[in-house]
């Protein structure tokens, strides 16, 4: 709790100074339109000029109204967000009265069966969303070490970032690397690659060292498998639905073999 309460203002902080970096990518791409202004005559590069500079207005734009419509949202539903958790309250409280009426929906015969799935589930997608917390910390402590030691702007809203995306195995690591990268580039080149070596560093170690270890007993699944399961989830349910496949990957894999185990 102390923790939360010291990173929230600070974030805050941050996100206060983004219109500072806004203005100063501005002045990035003006420059750069003033030094490639005198090749810009021939209509080939000028078309291909003119392409970049919309699309690139364009996906700030969308970018920033992503941004505003989140924020307008959390406003919006902040009488949600506060009972969330209410709701999980009562169902830690009561959780046995609520399983055990859910039993009644199954025959009698198959309730221990069912039981045991459950007991199974609820164990080893415990044991999975321990495991990645504790790797999305890690990840985020780190980062943070890393950007301040560089003199990155934003260190704490970039780490939280990354630690945020690594939920996602193989292309989370990718997706919360690039707007620290992103950021490191608006000071220089150099500061940039410095970041990407230290970032990728740290993703050799977490992907190669740390994460087999620390999820390889919960989560007994092949990596093809789980590249699957991304693209699947990704293409149902978006940013989301990569989050969740894993989770339901593991729910499925566990109600087949229980299955398998008890009918077969």
């Amino acid at each position: 709790m102390t923790i939360f309460l010291l990173i929230v203002p600070s974030a805050f902080k941050e996100s206060l100074n983004i219109s500072y970096t806004i203005d100063k990518i501005q002045k990035i791409i003006d420059n750069l339109y003033l030094k490639l202004k005198p090749i810009s005559n021939n209509k080939t590069i000028y078309a291909v000029m003119n392409n970049v500079s919309i699309k690139i207005n364009n996906q700030l734009i969308s970018l920033f109204s992503k941004i505003f419509d989140s924020a307008l949202n959390i406003g919006q539903n902040i009488v949600s967000i506060a009972v969330i958790p209410i709701i999980s309250y009562y169902f830690l409280a009561d959780g046995d009265n609520i399983a055990n009426k859910l039993l009644n929906f199954f025959p009698i015969n198959s309730r221990n069966m069912v039981k045991k799935i459950s007991k199974d589930i609820d164990k080893i997608l415990g044991r999975y969303i321990v495991s990645q917390l504790l790797l999305c910390a890690f990840i985020g402590i780190v980062t943070f070490a890393i950007l301040i030691f560089l003199h990155i702007d934003f260190p704490i809203i970039l780490s939280i970032l990354n630690a945020f995306f690594n939920i996602i195995p193989y292309f989370g690591p990718v997706f919360g690397a690039v707007p620290a990268i992103f950021i490191a580039l608006i000071k220089s080149p150099q500061k940039a690659m410095w970041v990407l070596i230290w970032l990728y560093l740290l993703q050799q170690i977490e992907g190669n060292i740390l994460s087999p270890k620390i999820t390889g007993d919960s989560v007994n699944m092949h990596p093809l498998m789980v590249i699957i399961l991304l693209v699947v989830g990704g293409k149902i349910a978006g940013f989301l639905g990569m989050i969740l496949a894993i989770p339901v990957g593991v729910m499925i894999k566990v109600i087949y073999e229980d299955l398998n185990y008890y009918l077969f």
